[in-house]
């Protein structure tokens, strides 16, 4: 089955990849100037130009293959450090890249190595050669210097006490060794707990608040309206803890004996809550210009919870699945259109945004229709046919 499109189709520059041209035993009728189809009795493709014959209204579009061939080989030349080569028995044209002489000049020596220039077709030639360092100077604290032959000599590093040198990879690593009981190594200090004076360490006076681990209390406070505390934890200092007169729990309340209560009892079903009403109000309390966002969430225990959420900033429903990703709820618009006249048919939807997915069947045979959609404004979007449709002869839906 076919899609049929009502309008012009514009790729923008763009290819048309992997296309195939309608084939036909016969021209078509009806046909329209620029209207191209491929007779596939005689193999050959033909276009519509509307002449009368012999120059029309169907020409073939054929043209002999070594001319094609012929017109490219000519076509085609070599540039700088590039030579063309075109065999006429084949059709095939060549590109072939300039050999270039290079001179390695004393290349492998093991005080020189040799420079190139390059050139804009990026072909080296020989320039010179530069020396390669070979002696190593290396300077003593005592101010005495040592001279060190890199391609005779051998270079060790040896540790001193507390200290490691490791090679790996061409990469000396000097470093100071963790100091121990039979290793003077290299020693660190808290500042919090000790103070180190020409080398000499000297503990701090320890403080209970800051510097001690344990059972030690710093401070208990309460909750409001739930525990009350007189007295502030330390050494010496009494705590006195009780209940206040109005006690609210915030979460759980375990009563393991009997619960005595002189007020009215509010409870909740422990598998579904009962509403009367045929309406839940949120946020009931608020007032003035809305900034938080509302909805109704589903806890899913070591599953993500689940939400049906108001967005307030975007104004707009919203649900997740996975208790991260937040998606809009669509909403959906449809409407026959198509009055035998217009063209440029608007259609208001009123889903306040741009954002809608627009797509036109056919009423009678629900095929899908190719046509313009301009999103005109957020309540409108307008849809263009090359010819006006029949009174209700497509029905458009919007999803928004």
């Amino acid at each position: 089955m076919a899609r049929l499109f009502v309008t012009d189709i514009n790729l923008n520059k763009n290819e048309l990849q992997n296309a195939r041209i309608q084939g036909l035993a016969s021209a078509p009728t009806g046909a329209v100037n620029g209207q191209i189809y491929y007779d596939t009795s005689n193999n050959t493709m033909y276009y519509y130009n509307g002449l009368a014959s012999p120059n029309g209204p169907w020409v073939a579009m054929n043209a002999s293959q070594e001319v094609i061939q012929d017109i490219i080989g000519a076509s085609v030349e070599g540039g700088v450090g590039l030579t063309r080569t075109y065999v006429d028995s084949t059709g095939i044209t060549t590109i072939d890249l300039d050999n270039t002489a290079v001179t390695p000049g004393s290349y492998g020596s093991t005080t020189q190595i040799p420079t190139f220039t390059v050139d804009a077709q990026g072909r080296l030639t020989a320039a010179g050669t530069v020396n390669v360092a070979t002696v190593l100077s290396i300077a003593a604290e005592s101010g005495t210097t040592d001279t060190v032959n890199l391609l005779t000599d051998t270079l060790t590093f040896a540790a001193g006490e507390g200290i490691d040198t490791t090679v790996t990879n061409n990469t000396i690593t000097i470093a100071g060794e963790d100091a121990s009981t039979t290793n003077k190594g290299v020693a660190s200090f808290a500042d919090a707990d000790f103070t180190v004076t020409s080398g000499a360490v000297a503990i701090k006076n320890v403080n209970l608040g800051t510097q001690t681990t344990g059972n030690y209390i710093a401070t208990i406070a309460g909750t409001a309206n739930e525990i009350e505390v007189t007295g502030s934890g330390s050494e010496t200092a009494a705590v006195t803890i009780g209940l206040p007169n109005d006690v609210t729990i915030t979460n759980n309340l375990n009563v393991g004996g009997n619960l005595n209560v002189t007020g009215t009892i509010n409870s909740v079903n422990t598998t579904q809550v009962n509403i009367v009403d045929n309406k839940i109000n949120l946020n009931t309390d608020f007032t003035g210009t809305p900034t938080a966002d509302a909805g109704i969430r589903v806890e899913r225990g070591d599953s993500a919870d689940v939400e049906i959420l108001w967005n307030e900033t975007n104004d707009n429903w919203t649900l997740t699945n996975d208790g991260t990703n937040y998606h809009a709820i669509t909403r959906k618009f449809t409407q026959a259109v198509g009055n035998g006249s217009l063209t440029q048919i608007p259609v208001t939807h009123n889903l306040g945004t741009r954002t809608v997915t627009v797509q036109v069947y056919d009423s009678a045979t629900y095929d899908t229709v190719e046509c313009d959609v301009v999103r005109t404004s957020t309540s409108v979007v307008t849809l263009g046919f090359t010819v006006a449709p029949a009174s209700g002869a497509y029905t458009v839906v919007i999803v928004g």
